[in-house]
């Protein structure tokens, strides 16, 4: 931002975040309330001044009506006793308004003026040099009255004045000479007081601005010093910490769930790699005892004996492949897990995978005997080369736990409008109910029966419920011991747009 350049002494670093709010929002209302000040005084000041313009225009017009209403009976009288008549007339008008003072006079010489005063300011040479022509305004016949009349100012003694000449003919070769004068002090008296207030009421508006934006913005941005200390607290071994959402709805709820989002996909990863690692070396270990010891033997013995050189090459290289394939499976599950595959879900057809695994299935596999039951219009989204490896997976546990012979079922059927289900049916020896809910933990083995050569890793139906997750369905065993086993699992159905 700008501010930032600016060549402050002492400041190296850019403001904050808070200050920056703050320092804006005191700039921005500071500035709204200076034009506001300035827009009500000017438009008060020229108020009050037109508001004296207009009085002033209001009595010579009332000056004038008044010698014409009664211009009868002023051509009745000596010209001496004109202005005495005229003035008494009026007098109603200007009693209760000292403020206002005027002077008439007409061709003789007479004259009448409410003050002294008039004495000290109607000379010429005080007009002059205001350039006021002292009767601009003439009031003879019917067409004067629609002029425009415009009312000059002065000084005189420090003191503000309005002035207004005008003169009126009677028609007898005698003109009545109207001079109207009116002292402004008490508006200016009034817009300095005005002006006086309005800087006191700005003086403290300022102290409430400053007020609200230091506290209004501190109160406002608390949620995201919370998140900031909350985040900054946040460590590999504390994932499992969330944010509290304010419970506005708002735009910082919003950003406290994207948070709280992130920071449990970092928990995931993080325990996932833990889990990885952990799983690693717990399975890794017995290998890699085995092969310690079967290196001991070389060195001990394996040098003048062939054969139990090759037995311990061979034995190593078994345990060697044993290894590489737990890392490949443990790697795919961190994979899964992460949503490595997520981008690659395209619409794919379930009965035609189905179908496709039980061919394949019924080649490789002479000692079962495969049933295939499908259905149409199985159209799921999902990456079809890992439900592949899922459904490979189960079938290769059937085949394992399934006699020589016996009957193994593949299935397809949709029974609502939403979802599709795969089966996989053997006729095993059955899995105890106790372990149903544990056989799809990571190396998990049932019993000592079903050894490392039968079961494998360990790692197949937790890879197999992993790529289920991902596909957002559900693995669902029904194995009683002794009457087969049978894995159904649960997709949402998807459309088939080609």
């Amino acid at each position: 931002m700008w501010f930032d350049k600016l060549n402050i002494p002492g400041r190296k670093k850019p403001l904050k975040l808070y200050h920056r709010i703050v320092l804006f929002f005191i700039l921005g209302l500071t500035a709204v309330l200076t034009i506001s000040f300035l827009m009500v005084f000017f438009f008060s000041q020229q108020l009050i001044l037109n508001e004296n313009e207009s009085t002033m225009v209001r009595f010579n017009n009332y000056v004038v009506n008044t010698i014409e209403e009664n211009r009868a009976l002023l051509l009745s009288l000596p010209n001496d006793e004109r202005l005495k008549v005229i003035s008494e007339k009026i007098y109603p008008y200007v009693k209760d308004n000292s403020l206002i003072t005027y002077r008439l006079t007409d061709n003789s010489g007479n004259l009448y003026q409410s003050s002294e005063l008039l004495n000290d300011i109607l000379v010429p040479e005080n007009l002059d040099k205001f350039d006021i022509g002292f009767f601009k305004f003439s009031f003879d016949n019917a067409d004067s009255k629609n002029q425009t009349i415009a009312v000059d100012a002065f000084r005189y003694n420090q003191i503000e004045y309005y002035y207004l000449g005008s003169y009126y003919d009677l028609g007898d070769g005698d003109n009545i000479y109207i001079q109207i004068v009116k002292n402004l002090n008490d508006s200016y008296i009034f817009m300095t007081t005005l002006f006086v207030l309005m800087i006191g009421i700005s003086i403290l508006s300022l102290v409430a601005i400053i007020l609200i934006g230091i506290y209004g913005t501190k109160g406002s941005l608390k949620p995201l010093i919370e998140i900031s200390e909350t985040a900054k607290n946040i460590t590999e071994n504390n994932l499992n910490t969330r944010i509290e959402e304010t419970g506005n709805k708002d735009e910082l709820d919003q950003l406290i769930v994207s948070l709280n989002q992130m920071i449990g996909k970092l928990e995931s990863a993080f325990e996932n790699q833990k889990r990885f690692v952990s799983d690693a070396s717990h399975e890794l270990r017995i290998p890699l005892t085995v092969i310690q010891g079967y290196t001991h033997i070389l060195g001990d013995w394996g040098k003048n004996d062939p054969q139990l050189r090759d037995e311990s090459i061979e034995a190593i290289g078994e345990e060697v492949q044993g290894m590489k394939k737990i890392v490949e499976d443990l790697l795919l599950i961190t994979r899964i897990e992460n949503n490595y595959f997520g981008e690659d879900f395209i619409v794919i057809d379930v009965s035609a995978i189905l179908e496709k695994i039980y061919h394949e299935s019924s080649m490789i596999d002479p000692n079962h005997q495969y049933l295939l039951e499908t259905c149409d219009q199985a159209f799921a989204q999902g990456n079809e080369g890992l439900l592949i490896q899922a459904i490979r997976g189960l079938i290769d546990n059937s085949r394992k736990y399934s006699l020589p012979g016996s009957i193994i079922t593949l299935s397809c059927h949709i029974p609502d409008q939403k979802t599709i289900v795969i089966s996989i049916k053997d006729a095993g020896m059955g899995i105890p109910a106790s372990e149903l809910e544990k056989i799809k933990e990571r190396f998990y083995r049932i019993s000592s029966d079903r050894s490392r050569e039968t079961g494998g890793s360990g790692l197949g139906l937790s890879i197999i419920d992993s790529i289920i997750k991902i596909h957002h369905g559900k693995l669902l065993i029904e194995s009683p011991i002794n009457q087969g086993t049978t894995v159904s699992i649960f997709f949402k159905k998807g459309e088939n747009h080609e």
